[in-house]
């Protein structure tokens, strides 16, 4: 693969008319993963001796997500260790192949996504903060710049890798992480493969950590996936509630109640609640399992509560889980409350695997700040600035992101006390460059 931004002049073949040039600037290593519309290959950027991560998007995909992220590219939010907390397009280019015009983007490899990183295990609690910290903080950079994400959840929230692969050579990278694993590709019927179809899948490699096993400095993270963000002041970009993409897990009320008006900077905010929510413990706080879109939405009425009179009246499925506006069907599941819901899943589960837990003053300020993200109506729920300044930011979220940074300058442990916050959120926040605010 080669970049049609590579202006080096060296070539190895005479130039033929009408050819594309025969040199490869990146070499293919491994797999990082795929989505519906894309597969990530780490490479090695033989020009730069430098590994990165290719996303080729599929034939039929957009090329939407590289123009969002390189109209944010100016004015990317840097990580206080000088990390972005977004990527940041190194390159981009064009293939051709078999099933159409590919477009690749090159950003900088992470080691695993967040998702991956919590399977069976939980983060340690200083972990947790600044993770959670470090997503309100992009997810404000992002509102700032006008554009909503779209589709925040755990498979699109990466971990930067605490350090560079750039110096392993490829033979020693195969060496600490394994050679790729692939498995032939077969019909069913046992007929030959049609063209255009790869001879072998290639599974993933795992860089990564498990939750359990990432201490607070190596937490750096990163929002990824830009494909489906808009700006919801561009007619020509808004989206509606039926277009809501996101997994229904963190789908928000509005995009089922009111499918035909457009999602706004507040479908972010429910979003990346639920994407806090099992940071904090290990489950989601809304259950998708064998779920419908009716399903959640019950589960979001129990859980919540104070569902909008009109949003009641217009729901036609609403019988077949209540008998009244928040009375529960007696026969059926009845999904405790936000609070009852923390005080089980993330309370009593770490205990029970015995893993620390939250003490009573965090426990508070952490739901405070949920139901604030969580109200029904959009227009009632918190802004990204509204979170930042929440006391659980505040006091616990921020200045853990702020001893994580003088643990990684220092080579040791850091200590921010309790009076330092209200500093700590002034000097996080100015770096987001919150320079307005909206509804």
């Amino acid at each position: 693969m080669t970049s049609t931004t590579d202006d080096t002049p060296y070539f190895q073949y005479q130039p033929i008319e009408q050819v594309e040039r025969l040199e490869s600037r990146y070499k293919v290593i491994d797999k990082l993963g795929h989505g519906t519309f894309s597969t990530i290959w780490l490479s090695r950027d033989e020009q730069k001796t430098a590994y990165v991560a290719v996303k080729v998007s599929t034939g039929d995909a957009s090329t939407h997500e590289a123009k969002i992220l390189g109209m944010l590219k100016d004015r990317c939010l840097v990580h206080p260790n000088g990390r972005p907390l977004i990527p940041v397009i190194l390159d981009e280019f064009q293939i051709e192949g078999p099933n159409g015009h590919h477009k690749c983007i090159i950003t900088a490899p992470a080691q695993s996504s967040v998702s991956a990183a919590l399977f069976c295990c939980y983060f340690q609690i200083e972990t947790t903060r600044v993770l959670n910290a470090e997503l309100a903080l992009a997810v404000a950079f992002v509102h700032a710049q006008g554009f909503v994400h779209g589709d925040i959840h755990l498979g699109n929230i990466l971990l930067n890798l605490p350090t560079s692969l750039d110096k392993l050579s490829v033979q020693d990278f195969y060496e600490q992480f394994g050679e790729p694993y692939t498995e032939p590709v077969v019909r069913l019927d046992g007929q030959p493969l049609p063209p255009g179809v790869p001879t072998c899948g290639t599974l993933p490699a795992w860089l990564g950590k498990r939750a359990k096993d990432i201490l607070p400095f190596e937490a750096q993270l990163l929002l990824s996936d830009f494909g489906e963000s808009f700006c919801p002041l561009d007619p020509e970009q808004r989206r509606r509630g039926q277009d809501c993409p996101s997994p229904l897990p963190v789908i928000p009320p509005e995009a089922y109640f009111e499918p035909d008006k457009p999602l706004s900077f507040p479908s972010d905010i429910w979003s990346l609640a639920c994407a806090m929510y099992p940071l904090f413990g290990l489950r989601w706080l809304f259950d998708a399992t064998l779920a419908t879109q009716h399903d959640i939405a019950s589960q979001q009425v129990d859980t919540i509560g104070d569902i909008p009179l009109d949003w009641w009246n217009t729901w036609e499925k609403r019988h077949e889980y209540f008998e009244e506006i928040e009375r529960p069907n007696k026969d059926r599941y009845v999904w405790p409350s936000l609070e009852q819901r923390f005080e089980k899943d993330i309370q009593a589960a770490r205990q029970r695997d015995n893993v620390s837990s939250f003490d009573n003053e965090e426990k508070v300020a952490i739901l405070s700040m949920l139901r604030s993200m969580l109200a029904m109506r959009p227009e009632k729920r918190a802004t990204a600035t509204d979170v930042l300044s929440s006391d659980w930011m505040v006091t616990w979220g921020l200045p853990a992101v702020k001893r994580a940074r003088n643990s990684r300058q220092t080579g040791g442990p850091s200590l921010c006390k309790k009076a330092d916050a209200r500093s700590s959120l002034v000097e996080l926040a100015s770096s987001v460059a919150l320079e307005r605010t909206y509804s």
